[in-house]
């Protein structure tokens, strides 16, 4: 019999714009009806996560460290409480918004901008681009300064990758302590730069030549095409500020200027 298969991987994103790779879901529906939700955790990127950011998955008990925790004809309550249910009034509305012609409530999950307000979860697609292994022969290859590699290496660390280079070899068994690392000598270079921009804009008042934060300047074409892109329901919100290289909120406020 066959059956059609839907992945996404369940990230959440910190307050400095880092993506966790906390799981693979998988929706499995089969012609007679029948269906079940699959969740495979990575418990490497779990492990990092500190409680601020990360309680759990709705409805899975993560603490019996299972690799794959299986739901059959039953909708998870990570699902339940975040997509519409079959009955709902505006369904269809919802459906046609995120260029759909029937319900699959983890493609809706996938595809709509719209956020569940309980927690900061989101679902990207598993599409053959998500790099599981990355092997280059030098790191600083990557980029070519020291904030930016750092920043490459918590990337690569948080979404659930691994790095095998001349210098360093990152895996799911020293991910936790090199997170700890990477991740305190990024904080100290942010909160120094920080902390210097700030003491530069207290000068500035004392001077009286404080002008405020600058606009952000982006190339008008480049964003009628990316917002394009988000408002036909092609990327995500996440993928629209990564290409734009902008916060959320300032591209919700170009996007209300661009209407």
């Amino acid at each position: 019999m066959r059956s059609l298969v839907t992945s996404g991987w369940i990230c959440l994103q910190d307050e400095y714009n880092f993506v966790y790779k906390i799981a693979r879901i998988d929706y499995s529906e089969w012609e007679d009806g029948c269906f079940k939700y699959s969740f495979h955790p990575f418990y490497s990127v779990i492990d990092i996560l500190p409680p601020r950011l990360f309680q759990g998955i709705p409805g899975i008990d993560l603490s019996l460290r299972r690799a794959c925790y299986e739901r059959e004809n039953i909708v998870p309550v990570f699902i339940s409480e975040r997509t519409p249910s079959e009955n709902r009034e505006d369904l269809w509305q919802l459906l046609e918004e995120s260029g759909m012609d029937a319900l699959n409530r983890l493609e809706w999950l996938i595809r709509t901008n719209k956020r569940y307000p309980g927690d900061n979860f989101f679902v990207k697609p598993v599409t053959g681009e998500d790099v599981i292994t990355e092997r280059r022969s030098s790191m600083y290859h990557l980029v070519d300064r020291y904030d930016k590699i750092l920043r490459k290496l918590l990337e690569i660390i948080c979404f659930g990758d691994c790095l095998i280079s001349d210098e360093i070899i990152i895996n799911n068994n020293n991910r936790a302590e090199y997170y700890r690392l990477f991740m305190a000598m990024y904080l100290k270079d942010y909160n120094s730069k920080r902390a210097a921009h700030i003491e530069g804009i207290k000068r500035a008042k004392a001077n009286n030549v404080y002008r405020g934060r600058m606009r952000a300047q982006i190339d008008p074409l480049l964003f009628e095409k990316i917002s394009a892109a988000y408002l036909n329901n092609k990327i995500s919100v996440e993928e629209a500020t990564a290409k734009l290289g902008i916060s959320r909120s300032t591209f919700f406020r170009r996007l209300r200027d661009f209407k």
